[in-house]
């Protein structure tokens, strides 16, 4: 069945894309419509499947409503603005379609189950800035426009339209009038200071679908410093720590932001797509003392896709998740204040294929990990998985690359922790000790194999311990206390990282024979969509 799920007004423009001939002007990728043959020609489509991409050119049949694939044929890479198929989200985006001398954004969403591959039209969105839509208001200059306070209805951003955030913007009631806001790539948003956010609550989803070419970019009115405003957070329904034993559901007030909740008992809960976004410069403080990190992740679910998100030049966490399940691969961590990665109440996710890097003059901790911060044995227990990570410190003034503590449980395969840390793996506090078990017969539950570390001082001891964290290391299998021999973020030539990886043993996890987060200079993942660092 052909389905429009977002109708618009431009009723002739879909009729002439489907029935009459068009172009897509997209720089390197065009194509064009036979009517004679009923035939779309798309010589460059780069299709997107996990941190790799191929490029073909393809023909689309018109039948009926629908466009069916009819043929693809591998070709070279292909740079510059494109058309993109990506694999996680069964989508088609067209960035430039001229029909006469009108121009659109057009997406198509695949058939499931269709054999051959077949399309339905999902948005047809003038590239033309046409005024604001009802949900916002007029902004400060042409082709601006303003979101503030709740929104409950089903919104989509366009990348024609410069978005700017006036205070806390939250996307939906707590588990009540539930909305979806759409974010489209391309799309740029910006908040004003550190009083702006943007908010998804419990039961509504943010669908920020950008791609390599055309990233979601959420900063500040300058992107010079970090702090310009507050960033962005996300609330599920994914179950944390933090309640009272025997308490059927628990659900936690926010630290920054007391009024708003998060926690459920779904540890699948959906809270929709984050794919090839920046968030840059956020962290400011909303209330005296209190801040919000670039991207803070409360409760949210294994059923969410995060992945090619970079957190750029954050004045406090780059990343902070707050329990939950949520998954992420291709994260890229640069220049933040405070720590890189960090979490707390309980989360039990997985991350695969992250650097963090820090700037030269800044940052904390590269990964500060706890599992509650006032009872140290809540359940559940944090224990995320975690592979292929490179961790770098600044110059001689980080504390540590890994903070374990705080009850903690972690598995960290695969990785490197090096550069200017003071020290790189850090365990702390009785209860993380005992979580852990003994040198001689280790729980699982705090572990790290096949990883490579190399700081000022790789190893220190916290109180309680029962073990020193060197012999923890030296106990498991693959660990090496050698320089890695980076060029930058990347392997050099020689490196000992380009061998030695291990396969994880969960299906979230692309099986790869390296360790870090790159194969070698040939395989960064990072090129094209991150903001420079």
């Amino acid at each position: 069945m052909f389905e429009i799920k977002q109708v618009t007004k431009r009723l002739t423009a879909v009729t002439a894309l489907l029935l009459g001939g068009f172009v897509i002007n997209s720089h390197a990728a065009t194509a064009t419509y036979n009517p004679s043959t009923g035939l779309v020609e798309l010589p460059v489509v780069e299709v997107l499947s996990g941190g790799s991409s191929a490029f073909y050119s393809a023909q689309l049949q018109l039948s009926g409503s629908e466009l069916q694939l009819v043929s693809a044929a591998p070709i070279g890479a292909a740079s510059g603005q494109r058309n993109v198929f990506d694999s996680d989200t069964a989508a088609v985006h067209i960035p430039s379609v001229l029909v006469g001398s009108d121009d659109y954004y057009v997406k198509l969403k695949l058939v499931p189950g269709s054999n051959p591959l077949r399309f339905s039209l999902d948005q047809v969105v003038s590239n033309a800035f046409q005024g604001c839509p009802s949900f916002s208001t007029n902004g400060p200059t042409a082709g601006s426009c303003i979101l503030s306070g709740t929104i409950t209805s089903n919104v989509t951003l366009t990348k024609n339209i410069q978005w700017i955030l006036s205070g806390g913007v939250y996307i939906g009631g707590d588990k009540v009038q539930n909305a979806t806001i759409t974010i489209n790539p391309g799309t740029k948003i910006f908040g004003q200071s550190g009083a702006d956010y943007l908010w998804i609550r419990r039961g509504s989803k943010i669908m920020a679908e950008g791609t390599p070419d055309n990233p979601i970019v959420m900063s500040g009115p300058l992107q010079q410093e970090p702090g310009e405003w507050a960033g962005l957070v996300i609330a599920g329904n994914a179950p944390v720590n933090g309640c009272n034993a025997g308490v059927a559901l628990c659900e936690i007030p926010f630290e920054a932001i007391t009024t708003e909740k998060f926690g459920g008992n779904n540890p699948n809960d959906n809270s929709g797509v984050l794919k090839y976004v920046q968030i840059l410069f956020a962290g400011a403080q909303v209330r005296p003392d209190e801040e919000l990190n670039g991207l803070t992740l409360n409760g949210v679910g294994s059923g969410t896709i995060i992945s090619h998100v970079h957190v750029h030049a954050g004045l406090d966490d780059g990343i902070e998740v707050f329990g939950g399940t949520a998954q992420m691969k291709y994260i890229v961590v640069t220049d933040t204040r405070d720590d890189s990665l960090d979490w707390t109440q309980g989360w039990k996710g997985r991350a695969q294929f992250v650097l963090i890097k820090q700037a030269a003059d800044s940052g904390d901790r590269g990964i500060e990990a706890d599992n509650n911060e006032v009872n140290h044995d809540s359940a559940p227990r944090a224990q995320p998985i975690l592979s292929n990570m490179t961790i770098i410190g600044r110059n001689g003034s980080a504390v540590q690359g890994v903070l374990l503590r705080r009850g903690t449980g972690a598995n960290i395969h695969n990785s490197v922790i090096t550069g200017g840390f003071k020290e790189c793996v850090r365990i702390d506090g009785a209860s993380t000790y005992t979580n852990a078990g003994s040198v001689s017969s280790l729980s699982g539950k705090l572990t790290i194999e096949n990883s490579f570390v190399k700081c000022t001082s790789n190893f220190s001891d916290g109180e309680g311990k029962t073990f020193t964290t060197a012999d923890w290391f030296a106990a498991q299998p693959g660990n090496k206390a050698v320089d890695p021999l980076l060029s930058g973020y990347l392997p050099a030539a020689g490196s000992p990282l380009t061998t030695g990886g291990s396969a994880v043993g969960d299906s979230f996890f692309t099986i790869v024979d390296y360790v870090g987060a790159f194969k070698d200079a040939g395989s960064d993942w990072t090129r094209e969509w991150t903001f420079p660092f």
